[in-house]
């Protein structure tokens, strides 16, 4: 019996170049956040799926890897069964829930504002197709305490400086499309509001 020794559709394995390229590159970044005071924190690849479907996650709900109960909380012999008795769990989409539920759970613990770095794999259910996968690395900052113009302002900064360190030859363009941030920043700069 021959076997297929294709990793799953829509995902990819790395050779050895490919996995040091990567680790490089997320080397970099995840320094450059460090410098601007980022912290990195670990949350779970499985988030509960009620969690899940009661996120904001738009489109993304219906690209959600569902796990099914295990062990004893599975009952197959039950009739009728619906998916929500077979599923208790999800794999993550993106990092946004997991801080949610992580700050939610750890705030009395974390300096205030708190600046917070994640870089982990996120899964979606989602049709595999060139240049798309269904597990891929993401990469997050988030100020969380700081509603301010200033932290999104920080957002971007870092966010640039990261890119300029790992593309320095390569001229990319921050477009802002926000008139808070904007006027944040020409405030700080010392432009009257008017």
């Amino acid at each position: 019996m021959k076997i297929n020794a294709q990793p799953v559709r829509g995902t990819k394995d790395f050779l050895p170049n490919e996995a040091e390229l990567r680790d490089y590159v997320q080397g970099k970044i995840a320094d450059t956040y460090k410098q601007y005071g980022f912290q990195k924190i670990g949350t779970p690849a499985m988030e509960d799926i009620e969690r899940l479907n009661k996120s904001d996650g738009g489109e993304n709900l219906a690209m959600i890897f569902k796990i099914l109960k295990r062990g004893q909380k599975l009952d197959l012999a039950k009739e009728g069964l619906m998916e929500d008795d077979l599923v208790d769990s999800g794999l993550r989409y993106d990092l946004t829930l997991p801080l949610s539920r992580y700050y939610a759970n750890n705030a009395a613990n974390l300096p205030s504002p708190f600046k917070a770095l994640q870089m982990g794999s996120v899964w979606r259910a989602d049709r595999p197709q060139k240049g798309r996968f269904r597990q891929f690395v993401q990469c997050d900052i988030d100020i969380l305490g700081d509603a301010t113009s200033l932290a999104e302002i920080e957002l971007i900064l870092a966010t640039t400086t990261a890119l300029g360190r790992i593309c320095p030859d390569n001229g990319f363009t921050v477009r802002i499309n926000d008139r808070g941030i904007l006027r944040g920043m020409a405030l700080y700069c010392g432009f009257p509001e008017e």
